[in-house]
């Protein structure tokens, strides 16, 4: 038993909390569901009870959780209350999947061990895997083949992608266990966007993970902060991360964006491409046929591992009025909601999706519902037909098309739309096509109701 357990701003991404709305029973934790924004932990932990903050990295709402005296070296459990009561939430070192049960074999505390997701990727050297910020100048590190070759320099730099002016440029891919192929890599790896990494088709090349991402195993995360490391051999060459191969640092002109200590800097690119030419080790791909049949192949192992697409007919459209959901009445795709008239904060909320991450076309954008019309009336007042192309609609619409314009699946309607209604009014839409497929995780229960994470309890969606 190794206590105590210290979490210093570890960040927990989306699938790595779980809730268990009943409570532990007996050692067993049922996934009821998972988080959908990254958490950030802080506390130490020498016994149970002792409490643990954790931030939403979307609204930065702090909760306090208490240790149980559930955990394993990848999982440990909180429950609501000191005393072990109240819901219970599971913390884990991978990827969680709702519906699935955990069984806990010991009662005792101490065995956890909390990983740095934005730190931590073990790198192959001649005296084994070593953490690369535990690296020294000088180790031999193992490259794909199977030669090994002197540290030259090694770099590091911390961005806060919250304030980043260009959040998608620094914010991290995570690359699933497996996404590659068997144990490729062999557990989570996360880089930076513009990091290379090798793959074998047809012979050996070099692609981007932002070119990789699939909306499956292959996400860009959202984190507050991230440190990148970056390590140089003599020339070119790929390294082993976490059993993956991807590139080692090449100089194209960067290299004092790296720091010999942590730097935040808001501004900071950490895949600039100062070389007009730059002279990989393998040749580089970011787009065209060869990165089209990679996605065609990782699709296929990500449906081998148990993704599937579903349909939805209305992509569990509801409303979230103050805080409280409303289900809607539809016929067809026309859709209509029944809205207090002194709602202030309401926001059109469904599952989303990615074009491009089910094969639809190369259209990047998050996609929730696609609207042809918007009607509010309250029987009592004159009814309003909304504009598409309203500017009061902005937060979580997408530019609006000829006749129709697509949500992001969190689209916010502003108080001004009904604030002439009296008592309760009717939110009518019709919606343009059916939403798109989206990717269901392996193992997650397909049901009419839906949990969503609002600040930090779930609340279900009937």
């Amino acid at each position: 038993m190794a206590l105590p357990i210290v979490f210093d701003n570890v960040t927990y991404g989306v699938n790595f909390l779980s809730q268990d709305n009943d409570g532990v029973q007996s050692s067993v934790f049922e996934n009821n569901g998972n988080n959908d924004v990254p958490y950030v932990f802080n506390g130490t932990i020498s016994s149970v009870g002792d409490p643990v903050t954790l931030t939403n990295t979307s609204t930065n709402a702090q909760f306090d959780l208490y240790a149980t005296n559930l955990d394993n070296a990848n999982q440990i459990v909180f429950s609501e209350n000191p005393d072990g009561s109240g819901f219970a939430i599971l913390v884990s070192n991978t990827q969680l999947i709702e519906g699935q049960t955990e069984t806990f074999s010991e009662n005792t505390l101490g065995d956890f061990t909390p990983v740095c997701f934005t730190t931590g990727t073990w790198i192959r050297t001649e005296r084994g895997e070593i953490a690369v910020e535990d690296l020294q100048i000088g180790d031999l590190a193992v490259t794909a083949s199977g030669a090994q070759h002197p540290i030259r320099w090694i770099g590091h730099r911390t961005i806060s992608c919250i304030r980043h002016p260009e959040p998608a440029h620094v914010q991290p891919v995570r690359i699933a266990p497996g996404a590659l192929g068997e144990n490729k890599p062999e557990r989570d790896l996360l880089v930076s966007p513009g990091h290379a990494i090798c793959l074998d088709i047809l012979g050996q090349v070099l692609i981007p993970a932002s070119a990789l991402v699939n909306g499956t195993t292959i996400t860009q995360e959202q984190v507050e902060e991230i440190t990148y490391w970056h390590v140089e051999l003599d020339s070119h060459d790929i390294l082993i991360a976490n059993g993956q191969p991807a590139e080692s640092y090449l100089d194209v002109g960067n290299r004092s964006f790296f720091a010999s200590e942590n730097v935040v800097d808001p501004f900071a690119l950490p895949d600039a491409r100062l070389v007009a030419e730059p002279a990989y080790c393998r040749p580089c791909f970011s787009s065209g046929a060869l990165v089209q049949v990679v996605h065609t192949r990782m699709r296929e192992r990500a449906l081998a591992l148990g993704w599937s697409l579903v349909e939805e007919s209305l992509a569990g459209l509801h409303l979230v009025a103050d805080g409280r959901v409303i289900q809607p009445d539809n016929d067809g795709l026309t859709v209509r909601f029944i809205v207090p008239a002194d709602a202030q904060d309401v926001h059109l909320v469904s599952s989303a999706s990615v074009p491009k991450h089910v094969g639809e076309t190369d259209d990047g954008r998050t996609l929730g519902v696609c609207l042809k019309s918007l009607m509010i009336e309250d029987g009592l007042t004159a009814s309003r037909e909304i504009a598409l192309d309203d500017p009061r609609l902005s937060t979580g619409f997408h530019m609006a098309e000829e006749g129709r314009r697509w949500t992001n699946g969190e689209a916010h309607l502003p108080r001004e739309l009904w604030q002439a209604c009296r008592g309760h009014f009717f939110l009518r839409l019709t919606l343009a096509c059916p939403p798109l497929p989206r990717w269901k995780a392996p193992g997650a229960k397909a049901e009419a109701a839906e949990l969503h994470w609002h600040g930090l309890q779930l609340v279900k969606v009937a």
